[in-house]
């Protein structure tokens, strides 16, 4: 069987996989043709793992089953608690950050062997530009444990210029502005020929489209405050489906001006059921999320500044990211710029795109792209300097300055401090202020043994490689003796595993997904139709509280049963999940107030 390699966006709203074939990238689509696969990761009732809209439309009634947004997390100790084995089961697991965007990423491996009937083996993933090296060290793993030999990490921004063709024999400068759903990233990129080369990169790994859809959540929360008296639930779940309902208005703003509210049962009021009825102008999200797309703009302004350039020295600019579909971006964008950002691919996909075009230049496609990208903060180590004031501890040494093209080595010779001193402690640093204790720490680790001297006799050379996959290896050689110590440097947790561990690991992963797929619940005068678990189990606990619930409310969900029984006949995809979520908003407000439950 063959091998081919794809190119993935790992988003944290959404994710994509995509191939080259003869010279030209395009997305793969699921089994239902959906080109995007949510980024959501969750366990059915019956302990099965659940991963994309499945786990999304799941996510508003069981937000403790259920993963969004985890690629915030990456590169950190993060835990999220999950059950594993159903509802009837209190057997939980502890998940970090990579082990659930491994899911992820075994889901998009899946999708792109289904599609092309051949085993994918290799992968190009991309990431935020100012991902810090433990994220993309974690990002790495999490492919491994998916079963994919990683071939590079590359910046988000940088695929998204390779994917747009604006390639022409004179130099162009162009800048990618690229917000997501939960990182925001902003790249000046030169283009000549088939060559793109990163001139300077700023962003904000905290700021994308999630933060719009909190806002809006607490927007709408006090809507409902005012009309009702009373403040909406403060329980997960009713919390889960009023964020569901600020992305779909965020969405819905995007192309109208107004945009309509109704979410039953949200709440109640003694024995009165309370809705939250409303209408949300396009300008009244603006007005909340105006603040947030100011620090966009410092962020052009910075990594234009380290470029050299000026805004109307840009021939193009270009829009990458699902949350660049709202106006007020694109007129923001404009208006800094003096120029209007240029269309023709998708914001959604080209990132995917571009990681596909990369991994064909890797495994020799006749792709004409070569890329050229650069390192997005600073590295070096605390140091003490020699000042009139005497010596001042720990002062920031940078020995890899931002935006240096990458691969990149780089050195830097330090001496002892005290006399006779045995042991120097390296710390290891990135940012870009000039205290080391204010950056961000990557690692630290001592070189000891060191021959006795005088003050500032012992030199010790601190060798920093910088990859293409932005992963960090220092060395520390000491030069009288040629004593070395090592780093690759990891963070929070994130080490690089073993062929056991990976073995291990991708075991257990694949345990998780062994869980059959469909439970046949319903038939109507034709062959079973086969339904995932997550809404037979919704479908039966219906049946269940109609034998309970008075007698307007029996006949309300006999008549929902109906439709969706209708829908599932019918083959209404659309319509089945649709129902399937008032379904599960129904039977939660239901068992709410049913009496004897809490």
């Amino acid at each position: 069987m063959m091998s081919r390699t794809v190119g993935i966006d790992l988003g944290t709203t959404n994710s994509e996989v995509a191939i080259v074939e003869d010279g030209q990238a395009r997305v793969l689509p699921g089994e239902d043709g959906d080109l995007i696969l949510p980024s959501c990761v969750g366990f059915s009732n019956t302990g099965k793992v659940v991963v994309g809209r499945e786990a999304l439309r799941q996510y508003a009634a069981a937000p403790e089953r259920t993963v969004r947004s985890i690629k915030r997390w990456m590169g950190t100790d993060h835990k999220t608690t999950l059950p594993i084995e159903g509802t009837d089961s209190d057997k939980t697991r502890d998940f970090l950050p990579h082990e659930i965007s491994a899911m992820i990423l075994r889901a998009l491996k899946q999708r792109a062997e289904t599609a092309l009937r051949e085993e994918v083996t290799q992968a190009v993933i991309t990431v935020p530009a100012y991902f810090t090296d433990a994220q993309r060290q974690a990002t790495k793993t999490a492919g491994e444990i998916a079963g994919l030999e990683v071939l590079q990490i590359i910046n988000e921004p940088t695929a998204a210029a390779l994917a747009y063709d604006v390639r022409s024999d004179e130099t162009e400068q162009v800048l990618v502005y690229d917000l997501g759903g939960g990182t925001f990233d902003v790249s000046v990129v030169e283009i000549t020929g088939e060559i793109t080369e990163v001139l300077a990169s700023h962003g904000n790994n905290q700021l994308g489209g999630d933060d719009f859809d909190r806002r809006l959540q607490l927007h709408l929360a006090e809507q409902f405050r005012q009309t009702h008296g009373v403040a909406v639930p403060d329980d997960p779940a009713t919390q889960a489906r009023l964020l569901r309902t600020a992305e779909q208005i965020k969405i819905a703003l995007s192309s109208h001006a107004f945009a309509p509210v109704r979410e039953a049962f949200l709440g109640s009021k003694g024995n009165t059921s309370l809705h939250l009825e409303t209408e949300v102008a396009r300008s009244d999200l603006e007005e909340l999320i105006r603040p947030l797309l100011e620090q966009t703009l410092e962020a052009i302004d910075r990594a234009l500044s380290d470029a050299k350039l000026q805004p109307d020295e840009l021939d193009r600019i270009i829009l990458v990211g699902g949350s660049t579909r709202i106006p007020l971006v694109q007129q923001m964008v404009e208006e800094h710029l003096g120029q209007t950002p240029v269309d023709g691919v998708q914001p959604d996909l080209c990132v995917a795109l571009g990681a596909a075009l990369q991994a064909g230049v890797l495994v020799g496609e006749e792709v004409e792209a070569i890329l050229v990208d650069v390192i997005p903060h600073s590295l070096g180590i605390s140091a003490a300097v020699s000042t009139p004031m005497g010596i001042l501890p720990g002062v920031f040494s940078v020995i890899i300055p931002r935006n240096s093209v990458v691969p990149v080595s780089r050195s830097e010779v330090y001496s002892t401090l005290s006399p006779n001193q045995t042991a120097v402690e390296i710390e290891i640093f990135q940012g870009e202020n000039e205290m080391a204790e204010e950056n961000v720490p990557l690692g630290s680790y001592r070189v000891e043994g060191l021959p006795p001297g005088p003050a500032g006799s012992i030199q010790i050379e601190v060798h920093f490689d910088f990859d293409l996959n932005g992963i960090l290896t220092v060395t520390t050689t000491e030069k009288g003796e040629g004593q070395q110590g090592t780093l690759v440097v990891n963070h929070a947790g994130i080490q690089r595993l073993s062929s056991h561990e990976l073995k291990q690991a991708r075991a257990d992963l694949e345990a998780l997904f062994e869980a059959d797929e469909t439970i046949p619940v319903i038939a109507k005068d034709r062959e079973d139709i086969q339904l995932a678990p997550e809404l037979a189990a919704l479908i039966e606990r219906a049946q269940q509280m109609l034998q309970i619930l008075e007698d307007k409310q029996v006949e309300d969900l006999q008549a929902l049963l109906d439709q969706l029984e209708n829908a599932l006949a019918e083959g209404e995809t659309t319509t089945v999940s649709a129902l399937q979520e008032e379904l599960s908003d129904f039977l939660y407000y239901a068992s709410t107030n049913t009496p004897g439950n809490t």
